[in-house]
């Protein structure tokens, strides 16, 4: 064997390998969302070879009945045999339609974790390229594939196809070894080794052939997934990235993009229609390969027990039944043919999602709890503090070693890219350094349960986000608040003349903030803001970090919401991240980024002196202020 044979022969045994592990999965995610799924899908399996079987067994002593003249068995065992495959039917009809609602329940809850899962990783993981794409993957083939009612169904049906097949194979093995009684060229037919040899190689040619088309359609189906895939992605971006992203009208109009839109569109929909015929080409020949088998297995089994009944070889009253039996086999391995292929085809779309939800997060978090005090003194320290952002080379920051003093306003600017958010990030362990440690009251911050240690913090980050929720819910981020609570933060944060108006026109705090379309209602920039910062005073984390707060508002209103916000978080620890130099005459201390390092820190007066970067920056912005009129913002620093 040659070494790319040993390579393919473990490629395949590795893929047959994972496969297994899939198909585990599986059932034991059924088997936690709804215990009684498979074993209810088990007995219907057994019913359904019920209602196969017991006509098959039972039509024979009816015939013999009517053969003999015997009328009262006749109708004894035709009575029977109607009443047991009325009831039989019944049950299993009954049971159909209650495992398609059980089922339709399963999709609902499994298609709830998934949406779940990306709620539970951690920052870095929901960040992650390679993440995103698991989940439009997982996604795509949920929608596509990923019915686990469906699933099981054919799983089990599998079982019940093998079931049948010991069966038939058993019924059969009795006609097909009957010796003919008398001579002639039937008899020589009929003889048990000749019929046993012809059946066997018969199933066993029509077998091979179609194995070997369905083994080139799985291989077709297996290249057509990643291409479905893909194309699903596409669309699903061209529609709820660009079509329902209504903000964007504008400038689709402006730059008359709608045609370029429209080609894009055109373009991968043609190449989802075109998917999907060659899939129904696929399913058309596997349809075809089926029908033929069929026929010619029927016309094999007939012909059998016809000749084994013209040469005695068995009853007249069983010919139903062992033609019956022996039509079964090729029908139960055809099935069995047919169930395995799709489980084949669906293998694929299932390891996507098994891939996605085994998904674990990047932070590992540590055990010890978090002091919880009241007068929220707390010490943070980052020690030679170094990063990059998974996947690049270049450092976000570089050899950082702060500390942020207790309940003290700092002040963190920068030019654009000079890592301000990026420090956030670290110091709310959203991220982990690359190199070095961030201590919290002395203690390496990894060491302590990470979600007790997020709620230290309240935060309001430059891309903060509204809710298609009310006003309060979107404050206290529960639907359980308090409400004189979520007023005061609000009317702390400047939002109160505005929920003055919202009280007048009778919704108040349960005014939809945005719609579930798409796009805040009702609010400026400058008052979906203000709500976020709202939502950062409810939290009453002992450090507030505000990042870029103020972006949206003009200086004066930004300079009011600061003096809001000095006199409301007095007994925090706060940072301040702005690209405008109000905020640092609220602070003590002021740290200056520049290319990922600190190169300048101390208070106002002081950096002024220095003549340093700064310096510079300050200068160039009271410039602006005084250009704009704004004159009591440089006169009060």
């Amino acid at each position: 064997m040659s070494q790319a044979e040993k390579v393919n022969k473990t490629s395949k045994k590795e893929e047959r390998k994972k496969a297994w592990q899939t198909l585990l999965w599986v059932l034991r995610e059924v088997h936690t969302l709804k215990r009684s799924y498979t074993p209810l899908v088990l007995i219907h399996t057994l019913l359904n070879l019920a209602t196969i079987y017991v006509p098959i067994l039972l039509i024979a002593p009816v015939l013999e009945g009517f053969i003999s003249h015997n009328w009262s068995k006749a109708w004894t065992w035709g009575l029977a045999l109607v009443g047991l495959t009325i009831a039989l039917n019944l049950l299993k009809d009954f049971l159909a339609r209650y495992l398609r609602i059980q089922g339709s329940d399963l999709h609902e809850a499994f298609s709830a974790k998934m949406h779940e899962k990306p709620m539970t990783l951690d920052y870095p993981s929901s960040q992650d390229n390679d993440a995103r794409n698991a989940f439009q993957r997982a996604f795509q083939s949920m929608n596509f594939e990923g019915h686990f009612n469906e699933f099981i169904g054919e799983l089990f049906a599998l079982l019940g196809d093998l079931l049948s097949l010991v069966t038939s194979i058993s019924l059969s093995a009795v006609l097909l070894l009957s010796a003919p009684k008398g001579e002639g060229w039937l008899a020589v037919i009929a003889q048990p080794w000749l019929v046993s040899v012809l059946t066997i190689l018969l199933i066993s040619l029509v077998t091979l052939l179609t194995k070997r088309s369905n083994d080139q359609l799985a291989r077709q189906r297996k290249s057509y997934h990643d291409e479905h895939i893909t194309v699903e992605t596409d669309l699903n971006y061209i529609l709820m990235q660009v079509l329902l992203a209504h903000g964007n009208y504008a400038m689709y109009q402006v730059y008359d993009m709608i045609p370029m839109i429209g080609a894009w569109y055109k373009e991968k929909n043609k190449a989802l229609t075109g998917f999907f015929t060659k899939a129904n080409k696929l399913m058309e020949r596997e349809i075809f390969n089926k029908d033929i088998s069929a026929f010619v297995f029927m016309l094999m089994a007939w012909f059998i027990a016809g000749v084994k009944v013209m040469t005695h070889a068995v009853p007249l009253a069983m010919v139903v039944t062992y033609a019956k039996s022996l039509i079964q086999v090729s029908k139960s391995w055809l099935s069995f043919s047919e169930n395995l292929a799709l489980i084949i085809r669906r293998v694929p779309y299932y390891q996507d999602i098994q891939n996605y939800m085994a998904k674990e997060n990047a932070l590992e978090t540590g055990t010890i709890p978090v002091e919880k005090r009241r007068d929220h003194e707390v010490l943070l320290t980052m020690e030679n503090v170094s990063f990059k952002y998974p996947g690049s080379d270049t450092w976000a920051l570089r050899n950082v070693n702060v500390t942020l003093d207790m309940k003290k306003r700092h002040a963190v600017v920068g030019l654009n890219g000079a890592g301000k958010t990026t420090f956030v990030l670290l110091l709310c362990r959203l991220y982990d350094p690359t190199e070095g440690r961030i201590l919290l009251n002395g203690v390496d911050i990894r060491k302590y349960d990470c979600q007790e240690y997020l709620r230290l913090f309240s935060a309001v980050f430059q891309d903060f986000q509204l809710f298609a929720f009310p006003v309060a819910e979107n404050v206290a981020c529960d639907v359980d608040y308090d409400e004189a609570r979520v007023r005061a933060c609000l009317e702390m944060a400047g939002f109160g003349e505005r929920l003055a108006e919202l009280e007048e026109e009778g919704k108040g705090l349960e005014t939809e903030v945005a719609s579930f379309t798409g796009g805040v209602m009702h609010f400026s920039g400058g008052e979906q803001q203000k709500m976020a910062i709202a939502r950062a005073l409810y939290n009453q984390g002992s450090v507030m970090i505000l990042d870029e707060p103020t972006a949206a508002l003009d200086p004066i209103s930004e300079a009011d919401i600061y003096a809001h916000l000095n006199e409301i978080i007095e007994e925090k620890t706060t940072v301040f991240i702005s690209h405008r130099m109000s905020s640092c005459r609220f602070c003590s201390d002021i740290i200056v980024f520049n290319e990922g390092e600190i190169v300048e820190r101390g208070e106002h007066n002081s950096l002024l002196a220095q003549g340093g970067l700064y310096a510079e920056m300050w200068a160039a912005q009271a410039k602006y202020y005084l250009e704009q009129g704004h004159v009591s913002l440089v006169e009060s620093c």
